[in-house]
C-alpha cells in the first residue's frame, strides 16, 4: 500500500513536532552498550506508532487520493517507453504554457524512479513515487555541438525520455543521427532544451552543462505532472502515451 512508504517520513515530523527548542553542542561523549529485549522494543515501537498516527491519518488521505484514471499501463524502458514519453511530453506543455521559448524536453533514466504506472485509478501517491525529490525544471540553452554531446551519452546509456519532436538512431550505444522537428542537428544552432535541474546542473555525466545560459521555471517536476493528470481529467482527456519511435535501435 502507499502510505506505508511514508512512515519515516510520519516519524521524522513528529519527532520535528514534539522535539525542543534548545541546542547542546557536545564536546565529548562517553558511549555504552546495554541490551534491548525485544520486550521493550516491543513497547518503544507502539509508542512511536501511537505518536504518529494523527500524522498518518492525514498523509493517508492526501496520498491515497485519486488524481484520475490509467486506461492502460505506463511502463518505463529502453530505448523508448510509454511512461517516458508521457513524462517528457507533460514537462514540454507545460513549459509552453507557462510562455516560456522551449524546443523539447529530456528526463533522465534514473529521474523516473518507478518502472510502471498501472491501469486503473492513479493516486497522488503514486507520483509521489514516481518523482519523490523536488526536482525543478530548468530550460537550458544549448549549442548544437553540445547538444551532440547529449544525445551521445542518451545513445551511451541505450535511451533517456524525449519529447515528442526528438528522433534519434542509435547503434552499439553510439548516436547515429538526431533531428529535432524533422530537422538534422544544427551544430551551429542553439537549441533550448527543457530538463530537470539534476541533468541542467551536471548530473548524470552532464558536467559540459553546467555554464551555459539558461532560465529557471520554478515548477517543480512532480506538482508539473499531478496538475497535468488533474487538469485531463477534469477535461475528459485519458492520460495516456504511445510510442512513436522516437529513439531506435539499429
Amino acid at each position: 500500500m502507499v502510505v506505508t512508504k511514508y512512515q519515516s517520513i510520519l516519524f521524522s515530523l513528529a519527532l520535528l513536532l514534539t522535539a525542543c527548542t534548545s541546542v547542546q553542542h557536545i564536546s565529548k561523549t562517553d558511549v555504552n552498550y546495554s541490551v534491548v529485549r525485544k520486550e521493550t522494543a516491543a513497547v518503544e515501537k507502539e509508542e512511536i506508532n501511537t505518536l504518529i498516527a494523527p500524522y498518518k491519518v492525514q498523509l493517508d488521505a492526501v496520498m491515497n487520493e485519486e488524481l484520475g484514471t490509467l486506461p492502460v499501463d505506463l511502463t518505463k524502458q529502453k530505448p523508448e517507453s510509454t511512461l517516458g514519453n508521457w513524462a517528457a511530453d507533460v514537462m514540454l506543455d507545460r513549459i509552453k504554457k507557462e510562455g516560456i521559448d522551449v524546443d523539447f524536453a529530456l528526463v533522465n533514466y534514473g529521474g523516473l524512479r518507478v518502472t510502471y504506472l498501472t491501469k486503473g485509478p492513479l493516486t497522488r501517491g503514486e507520483l509521489f513515487e514516481l518523482s519523490p525529490i523536488d526536482n525543478t525544471l530548468q530550460v537550458v540553452d544549448v549549442p548544437g555541438l553540445q547538444l551532440d554531446s547529449v544525445f551521445q551519452l542518451v545513445a551511451e546509456t541505450e535511451g533517456w525520455p524525449v519529447s515528442t519532436g526528438v528522433k534519434l538512431v542509435i547503434g552499439n550505444k553510439k548516436l547515429i543521427s538526431a533531428a529535432i522537428h524533422n530537422m538534422p542537428l544544427d551544430h551551429t544552432k542553439i537549441y533550448k532544451m527543457a530538463t530537470l535541474d539534476y541533468v541542467a546542473t551536471g548530473g548524470d555525466n552532464m558536467k559540459f552543462l553546467i555554464p551555459l545560459s539558461r532560465k529557471q521555471t520554478g515548477l517543480i517536476f512532480r506538482d508539473v505532472l499531478i496538475d497535468y493528470v488533474k487538469e485531463a481529467t477534469a477535461a475528459g482527456r485519458p492520460v495516456t502515451s504511445d510510442l512513436e519511435g522516437r529513439i531506435t535501435v539499429q
